[in-house]
């Protein structure tokens, strides 16, 4: 039964953790992480409840073999349990492994970072997709300069790094689901001539942000 239980709670483990796999690797590669939610993502939930239905199935027959009825109940529960724990932990996994991502890339380019921030604060002007030393960023002239990192994403659906040294940027917090409009001021959604939905801090004046 211990055996079994283990081998159980190893596999459920690396099946949560493919959300956060697909959420880190977004993070550095829009594209790459798109093909991964579109392709790993329903695969890995094929494969869960797959494996959940075999395991139930595998649960059954042991139980009839333990005692007493409380391991019983342990062994036949547990693939059930372990399913609906997998699924719970699926968003808050792609969340973290969204963030870790972001956060390592922070500390990755974070020297190049602060070079362009001087730059863009010397001499202020707009600018879309600019590029300096394979880092790309546009920049919002404020004031204050607030500068996107590595913004990626398709249409108007964007996400970034952005640098803003007054975190007015989580203001932003969506939607009033009664009125349909921004429950941040046009100041703060407007920014980067795009839609800001919400932003979360990273470190220091950075933050990893959504634009639709």
């Amino acid at each position: 039964m211990a055996n079994y239980l283990k081998r159980l709670g190893t596999r459920f483990a690396l099946l949560a953790a493919v959300p956060a796999i697909v959420g880190f690797v977004s993070s550095w590669s829009a594209g790459l992480g798109f093909l991964l939610f579109i392709l790993a993502i329903p695969a890995a939930a094929l494969i869960l409840l797959t494996y959940a239905l075999v395991s139930f199935v595998r649960g059954v027959q042991l139980g009839r073999q333990v005692d007493p009825p409380r391991r019983k109940v342990l062994v036949v529960a547990a693939a059930p349990v372990g399913l609906v724990c997998t699924l719970a932990l699926a968003w808050p996994s792609l969340a973290a492994g969204s963030f870790s991502g972001s956060l390592s890339r922070l500390l990755v380019n974070k020297s190049q970072y602060e070079a362009i921030i001087r730059k863009a604060q010397s001499h202020p002007r707009p600018d879309w997709f600019a590029e300096d030393e394979g880092v790309t960023y546009s920049v919002d002239v404020g004031p204050p300069v607030r500068v996107a990192f590595n913004p990626a994403g398709m249409l108007d659906n964007w996400s970034g790094i952005i640098y803003d040294p007054t975190g007015d940027v989580t203001l932003a917090r969506g939607f009033d689901p009664k009125s349909g409009r921004f429950l941040a001021p046009d100041r703060i959604t407007k920014l980067f001539n795009g839609d800001l939905v919400s932003c979360r801090h990273l470190w220091g004046s950075y933050y990893d942000c959504s634009f639709t």
